[in-house]
This record gives C-alpha cells, structure tokens and sequence, in this order.
C-alpha cells in the first residue's frame, strides 16, 4: 500500500495531537437541526422561501419535490455554499446561516453531492483522508517539516479513513486512482471521504442518482447503517420508492416553498402531494 502524501492531513490549527474522533451518539431531545422561515432569493427569483422543519439526532429525514422545487438551494443554504436571504439555521442550538462551510464541517455537518465531486489525480484513500481535515491539528510548518507529531497524526487518521472505507466495502481499492472507479465506486468514496469528517448530521443530495434498483436497494441499506451508528440525515432525493422506505420524516418542497411535511405515510396519501407529482382530475 502507498503511503498517502505528507500535505493530506494539514490543519491550520496548533499541532501535538488530534481532535478525538467525534462521540456520535446523541440522546438530546432538542432538534440537531433547526431551521426556521428560510429563504434564498436571486434576484427577482424566490428560490427558497419561507421553509422550517426540525431534524431530531438519529433521525432520517427527507426533502422531496418537483425539479426546481429549491431542494439543491435549501441544501446550500444549510452547508454553507450560499447565505440565506432570510431566516435562521441551528446546528445543535450554534447559529450556522452566515459561517462559512468549512466552519459548518468543523461543527459536525457533512455533506455529498449530486455531481460526484472527488479529487481525481488522487488515490481513494487520499480522497477520504481529505475528509479528516478538519480534524488534524498540525499545521503548515510542522507539515511541511515531517515533525514526529506529524507523522504520529497522520498514522492515526490513515488508520481512520481505512476503518471508514472498510465499513463501504472500498478498503481494498485503497490505491486505486479514483477516476479509474465505476460509479457506484465513487459515490461510496465520497460517501466514506463524508463520514471520515465523523459527522453528527450527515447531509445526502440524491445519492441514489445514476443507481440501478439493485444498488438503490443496497445504498438504503447502507444510509440505515449509518443512521443507527448515531448519525443523523438530512436526505434530498427524487427516488421515492427510496425515500418512503427509509425515511422518519419527509418534507415536501413545491416552487420553494414547503407544500407538507409529515411520515411516509401521511405524504403519500396527502391530496396536495398526490396533485403536484401526478397532476389532479381538472388538469
């Protein structure tokens, strides 16, 4: 096995040991996720407007809606990526809407992507390490340097990444060039790059997208894995045969504003949902 690049653990932090791998299990009864009369506007264009839910920890909750519903832009806005134009986001009571995203990692939020976004000069395991960035504690000197401590961090955070790529069954293309990877492939090494940050609020953006129903099957499988190892969820998705099998709660976004929100159940059998996605008698 290679051994990864000295520059993929820096930190811009103090230097002499690493940030104890986040306790994932939370008993809390307040939501992890609060948020509260969202809204992005472009221009003339309300893309967001006026969305609160609450995410409870342990939690699998769903966003759901038409194409152009906002669901990407409500996505955004909770990571980091844009500012909302109104409202307010709570990330276990701290106030997020106006940090910037790698602030919003550091906190305890993950994030994947629609669009796979990997490093693809870069083996497997150097694109999950990446993902245990925010929480080195070595910075650019002693790096740069290749102090003890640095190699003692470094160690330790390989050894992390591989647990998280054994757990998505990726150990073994460790050193694999990413771009080289079928596509199931790479969504679990950005998955695992995510989980590697170990988040308490994992953020997915229709992770099933380009999946066969087999592999649909299996990432359901996988995101309850995830969910019962503590970590709370916050899916997008357009899958919905995915979507009512897993999810706790689902949020339904129609022209970026909320349309329902309720259990599986009570989406499916809501007359507004059943109108916007299937159209009703009059139309």
């Amino acid at each position: 096995m290679t051994k990864a690049p000295r520059n993929i653990t820096l930190a811009a932090s103090r230097c002499g040991h690493i940030l104890p791998a986040v306790k994932v299990t939370n008993t809390m009864q307040e939501p992890i996720l609060k948020v509260q009369n969202l809204s992005r506007h472009f221009g003339g264009v309300h893309a967001v407007q006026g969305v609160s839910c609450a995410v409870m920890p342990g939690q699998i909750f769903a966003v759901i809606g038409p194409n152009g519903a906002g669901k990407t832009t409500f996505f955004n806005c909770l990571s980091g990526i844009v500012s909302p134009s109104d409202g307010t986001v709570e990330f276990e009571g701290t106030r997020i809407e106006k940090r910037p995203p790698y602030q919003i990692a550091a906190l305890g939020m993950a994030r994947t992507w629609q669009t796979i976004r990997l490093f693809a000069h870069l083996t497997v395991l150097e694109n999950v390490l990446i993902g245990c960035h925010s929480r080195g504690r070595c910075g650019f000197l002693s790096s740069l340097l290749y102090l003890p401590w640095q190699r003692r961090e470094e160690r330790v955070l390989r050894q992390e990444a591989l647990e998280q790529m054994d757990r998505l069954d990726i150990a073994h293309l460790a050193d694999a060039p990413v771009d080289t990877l079928p596509f199931l492939q790479q969504r679990r090494v950005e998955l695992a790059r995510a989980l590697a940050a170990r988040p308490r609020l994992l953020l997915l953006d229709e992770p099933a997208a380009g999946l066969n129903t087999r592999e649909t099957t299996h990432l359901g499988e996988l995101i309850r894995s995830i969910r019962q190892r503590g970590v709370s969820i916050l899916l997008v998705e357009h899958d919905m045969s995915l979507v009512m099998d897993i999810s706790d709660r689902v949020l339904v976004l129609d022209h970026g504003t909320p349309l329902a929100e309720g259990t599986p159940r009570e989406i499916q059998e809501n007359e507004k949902v059943i109108a916007t996605y299937l159209g009703s008698d009059e139309d």
